[in-house]
């Protein structure tokens, strides 16, 4: 494949930001690719440069970086982020695997803000050299000692130590330090609000302030909070740039709240980024299991298009370079974990530890030396063994995310946490002759549609969706699985009681409908439900043994992949799929036991006996799997993972118990806070919605989900509702559509509005309540159309807590008013027998007077007995829709007009006209309904206090 830029220069240039191999000037690879490219300031076009002339004073100005990360837009203002720094974490097959410890985030607006940005990262890296700089450390591979060129393969160590930001020892006295410190980011609300001044964007105060000031005061203030600011400080971003608005007017532009929330994306960005979990390589294609680098051997395709694209993280942000053919700058990223461990083992019938196995284990920076280096001087060479064990987790773009924001299924067949783990053992210099194992298990979701709610400790789960859409999701993800890996043995480790019952039940209930429709291909999917909890009570993790004796049958049967001299001699079989609630502290536990069953059978086959359960001198492999436990989890849930302290020691003790408790609290402050925001960023990095979601995030503090497809669940709604309440077979359905109504009847404005289904057929309008968690019509209210009397269309503004709420021409909806008579009815689903419900003892609880008064078309009859029902109209675009090519865009009013016109069609089409030669006047009227003169008088001053405080903790 052809060669990726190793290490490029940034610098700006005047006609823009110039990308390029250091040196004299331009050159080119080996297929004839440009190795310079530039970004043009004016409209972030890239375009490749065969020959560029610039002094030798611009070009010692620049950047030099390690990679790019890919092109972020947001509002109009576009930011490369490139590597700055770098770990090597692991060699494979004698090619290096990097982790990324820092970037800058430079703005390709101006030359200016561009210069700016380059001058601070350039900064920060002189400061890291003098010793100041986390990312390094003595013991660790840095980059420093291979600055002037490109790394020869062959000198690189078999095991360099593993970079300490994976494992970190919580004692008692810090549980209070985690949930409100730095790891619960409560600590940054002063830093995030304070350095918006050192953004230079539009509206942020001062501009040009100089950023080592601001983050020298915050030093003086608090230190965990001062290292976040000095790591997030923006050399991401540059000077004042006005918005085209502010250029035109004159005057500053009314508040957009994407871009009030870009210096909180883009200080999530970075820490994002650099939080050790990025991973990737420039030879070695870490996508794939070592059985399938074949596909990458001698091809002449760029590295990215070879990658496996459901592990390829930043794919959306290197669209454009890959839209203008710069393959060469395109780096793929995994997100997961990457550590590596050598050690030795003697060849004799059976290993036993001796006093000399046990003294060998120190400690170094918080990582376990292999015992290769103290055995050496006590083994023989003849009956040793050198061997070396990767371990790879490979992170899914598919339902990305953080727990309780993501859980279970969608409509795709993804599951949220979906993580694949590829155990490899291997000679530690790589020689073809020596057989390469690899071992691969998976984790994810149980595939159902639920949710938890982030509010409890102990949240129940809730089921979603009808049976059919449930098993459609289900069967769409294991027959993925299936295509990917051979047989599936699912592995469930939730509780046999409490709130995980039900969701395991319904799980072992999927499983049998799919094996009773003939399995996968034939084949029946295996799950096997091991209590864990139970089995594992009084802390004696060590019980999960049973598991794997259970499954030992299954695990032989679909072996692992053995490779050697390149070329794959025999292939894994199946694949073990575990799951638990979260998929992260159980799981890992069950994990670790089946990656060390097929460390023992692969030394097995290699004619070693050895015991890693009992042998004390094997503590690293437990090590190794409890750092991969933690990256997982602080992916998912923002800390370590529970249950580290027996993962690591093989022992459980009250220490370990509490400092699972601080964790705990704060996965909890997470996830009622933090994790909403942290998850648009996701959602938006990955190019899953739009920046739309930003407006949507200020509105609700909350997102949709993308992989969940909201229009066709309303579609399945409109459709069950119409076969429940359309009683009349005569009746002929002509229209659905899902709306917001008040929750009290007769009303305009009672908070919260709930989504109904509003059906229209030849005789009748219905509107149906509907329970979204079983797909059920909890009630509906049946209007004859000759009772329909007036139907009024405009603006209906309920709220002006959000500058989307107040939008006149998106916030629109349609009043119907309608005569009382016995034609119409409402019924309420009481899963019983009666159902019937008298409409007069709703109207105690109704404020129609006063909400009457608003209308000066109720006229006609004001002694009769009128009412009325009301609908506002759901955007009909959203971060979600907006991502995807869609036909001509119709507005909110067009779409409301058109239903009233139905409606009225349909009253003229069913009625007998009063007189042949005159036409009957429209019952239509256009004319506000709220307007925002009203919902401003109506929105109380405890309204906007919750909303402001949700906005101060949330955003």
């Amino acid at each position: 494949m052809p060669a990726l830029l190793r290490k490029l220069v940034i610098f700006a240039a005047v006609d823009g930001l110039i990308l390029q191999f250091p040196g004299n000037g331009p050159r080119h690879n080996g297929n004839n690719e440009s190795s310079s490219i530039r970004i043009d300031y004016s409209t972030s076009r890239i375009s490749p440069l065969s020959a560029y002339p610039t002094d030798q004073n611009e070009r010692d100005s620049g950047l030099e970086v390690f990679g790019l990360v890919g092109l972020l837009s947001v509002a109009s203002y576009p930011f490369l982020i490139s590597i700055t720094q770098r770990q090597q974490v692991a060699q494979i097959q004698g090619k290096p695997v990097y982790t990324i410890t820092n970037i800058a985030v430079i703005p390709t607006s101006s030359q200016e803000d561009a210069s700016r940005a380059i001058s601070q990262a350039k900064e920060q890296l002189l400061q890291g050299e003098d010793g100041q700089d986390e990312t390094t450390s003595e013991e660790n591979i840095s980059d420093a000692e291979t600055e002037g060129e490109d790394i020869d393969a062959t000198s690189i160590p078999s095991s360099p130590i593993q970079e300490t930001s994976h494992t970190k020892d919580h004692s008692v006295s810090g549980i209070a330090e985690d949930v409100i410190g730095k790891r619960a980011r409560f600590g940054r609300f002063a830093a995030n609000w304070l350095s918006r001044k050192t953004l230079g964007l539009p509206g942020f105060g001062t501009v040009g302030q100089n950023t080592t000031d601001v983050s020298q005061d915050v030093d003086n203030k608090e230190p965990s909070m001062a290292s976040d600011v000095n790591k997030d400080n923006t050399e991401a971003t540059a000077s004042k740039v006005d918005s085209p608005l502010e250029q035109a007017a004159g005057q500053p532009s009314p508040p957009d709240p994407t871009v009030e929330l870009l210096p909180k994306l883009l200080r999530y960005a970075k820490l994002l980024f650099t939080s050790n979990n990025f991973f990737f390589s420039y030879d070695y294609d870490l996508t794939r299991h070592i059985g399938g680098q074949r596909l990458s051997l001698n091809s002449h395709l760029p590295l990215h298009k070879v990658v496996d694209e459901l592990y390829f993280w930043n794919k959306h942000l290197m669209a454009p370079l890959i839209a203008a053919d710069a393959h060469s700058f395109v780096l793929p990223l995994m997100q997961g974990f990457v550590g590596q461990r050598d050690f030795t083992v003697t060849t004799t019938p059976e290993h036993r530890p001796t006093e000399t196995d046990n003294s060998t284990q120190e400690d170094l920076g918080g990582h376990t030396l292999s015992e290769k280096h103290e055995t050496q001087a006590s083994d023989t060479d003849a009956n040793k063994r050198d061997f070396l064990l990767t371990l790879i987790s490979r992170r899914s773009v598919k339902r990305p995310g953080l727990r309780y924001l993501r859980r279970g299924v969608d409509d795709e067949g993804n599951t949220a946490n979906s993580v694949e783990t590829e155990q490899i053992l291997s000679a530690p210099d790589w020689d073809p002759a020596h057989k390469v194992y690899s071992h691969l298990q998976i984790r994810g979701s149980i595939p159902l549609y639920f949710s938890q709610s982030p509010y409890a400790f102990k949240p129940v789960p809730v089921l979603h969706h009808s049976v059919e859409t449930n098993q459609l999701a289900f069967d769409r993800h294991f027959r993925d699985l299936s295509r990917k890996y051979g047989k599936v043995q699912a592995v469930s480790l939730i509780d046999k009681h409490g709130g995980e019952l039900k969701l395991g039940e319904q799980y072992e209930k999927y499983a049998q409908a799919l094996n009773q429709s003939g399995g996968i291909d034939g084949v029946p999917l295996g799950l096997e439900w091991f209590e864990f909890h139970n089995e594992c009570r009084g802390m004696k993790f060590e019980n999960v043994s049973r598991l794997v004796h259970s499954l030992e049958d299954t695990l032989n049967e679909y072996g692992d992949t053995v490779v050697q001299d390149n070329t794959v001699v025999r292939g894994q079989t199946g694949v073990v799929r575990t799951n638990c609630m979260d998929c992260l502290d159980r799981t890992g536990v069950a994990q670790c036991a089946f990656g060390q069953w097929a460390l023992e059978r692969e030394l097995k086959e290699e004619r070693i006996n050895i015991d890693l359960a009992g042998d004390s001198s094997t503590q690293w492999f437990n090590t190794l799997w409890a750092d991969n436990g933690d990256a997982i989890s602080k992916q998912y849930s923002s800390t370590a993972a529970l249950k580290g302290d027996y993962t690591r020691t093989r022992k459980r003790n009250y220490r370990g118990a509490l400092n699972d408790l601080g964790l705990t609290l704060t996965r909890y402050f997470n996830n009622i806070v933090s994790d909403y925001f942290s998850q648009a960023c996701i959602d938006y990095l990955l190019g899953s919605v739009s920046t739309q979601v930003f407006k949507e995030f200020a509105t609700e503090m909350q997102t949709a989900d993308p992989g969940i497809s909201v229009q066709k669940l309303r579609q399945d709604a409109i459709d069950t509702s119409c076969r429940i309440v359309i009683s009349e077979q005569s009746e002929e359905f002509l229209g659905g559509w899902i709306m917001l109504t008040p929750r009290q009847p007769n009303t305009l404005r009672t908070l919260p509005f709930e989504e109904v289904i509003l059906l229209l057929t030849d005789a009748a309008i219905y509107s149906c309540r509907f329970d979204w968690n079983t797909d059920k019509v909890l009630s509906f209210e049946r209007i004859d159309l000759c009772s329909v009397t007036h139907i009024n269309y405009g603006t209906y503004i309920t709220s002006i807590l959000a500058d989307t709420q107040t939008d006149k021409d998106g916030n629109v909806g349609l009043v119907i008013e309608y005569r009382e008579g016995d034609a119409n009815a409402l019924r309420v689903n009481t899963r019983s027998l009666q159902s019937n419900v008298n409409t007069k003892t709703l109207d105690s609880n109704a404020s129609s007077s006063k909400e009457w008064s608003m209308y000066s078309w109720f006229r006609d009859n004001p002694h009769s007995k009128t009412r009325f029902i009301a609908f506002k109209a759901l955007p009909l675009s959203n971060s979600v829709t907006q991502t995807k090519e869609s036909s001509s865009k119709v507005s909110e009013t067009d779409w409301v007009r058109t239903i009233c016109e139905e409606i009225e069609r349909a009253m003229k089409a069913g009625g007998v006209p009063r007189n042949d030669q005159e036409e009957e006047p429209s019952v239509i009227e256009a004319s506000e309904i709220i307007s925002l003169e009203d919902a401003k008088k109506r929105t109380g001053i405890l309204e906007h206090l919750v909303y402001d405080i949700k906005k101060l903790v949330w955003a």
